[in-house]
């Protein structure tokens, strides 16, 4: 009689591949194309996107005439979005978005009646800074030109919603005559990257 053969329990560091292709992809948004319907004009949607001026909790989004917004961004390549982070104050930010892949010309009207790509309930939890990015169903946002965010409302209710900041993560996508990473090379050559 043979002793029983013990197997380790093989452990996956999924969490490091993760972080190797998880990065905040503020600098492929295209600068010049985005808009916010029913935003105060003077908190334009640059300020939760851009630079210094998204970690400032003074520079904010607004919304104007009730608390619907509708935010519409543009990458300057084709991107593949993993998750998405949304700063608030917790009583005044979304209590949910709607996301569009590639949507064309989307008003609050087909927001609200469509389904979306994704919706997501957001916590007060979610808004607060540094609260760990919301994941995004990874099949559904494969090939993101632009996308559309719907904001129905907010968590107290109120006749404002307001956002501090709005970051995109995913994979860095290869830019045409750009040397690839070393991460971007070793995917390629295992070829999951690709799909």
């Amino acid at each position: 009689a043979g002793k029983p053969v013990t197997r380790r329990k093989k452990t996956h560091k999924r969490s490091t591949k993760m972080a190797e292709d998880f990065q905040d992809l503020q600098e492929f948004l295209d600068r010049k194309n985005h808009e916010a319907l029913n935003a105060v004009k003077q908190t334009p949607l640059a300020n939760v996107l851009f630079g210094k001026d998204r970690d400032d909790e003074k520079k904010i989004l607004k919304s104007d005439s009730d608390e619907q917004l509708l935010i519409t961004v543009n990458f300057n390549t084709v991107v593949k979005l993993k998750a998405i982070q949304i700063t608030a104050p917790t009583d005044c930010g979304p209590s949910s978005v709607k996301l569009f892949v590639n949507p064309g010309n989307l008003d609050f009207d087909g927001a609200e009646d469509e389904d979306g790509t994704q919706e997501i309930e957001l916590k007060p939890d979610d808004l607060k800074s540094g609260a760990k990015p919301i994941r995004l169903k990874f099949v559904k946002f494969q090939k993101v030109s632009n996308l559309s965010i719907f904001v129905p409302g907010n968590h107290d209710e109120a006749e404002e919603t307001i956002i501090q900041s709005i970051r995109f993560f995913g994979p860095s996508p290869i830019i045409e005559g750009s040397k690839p990473s070393l991460a971007q090379q070793k995917a390629a050559s295992q070829g999951d990257w690709l799909n």
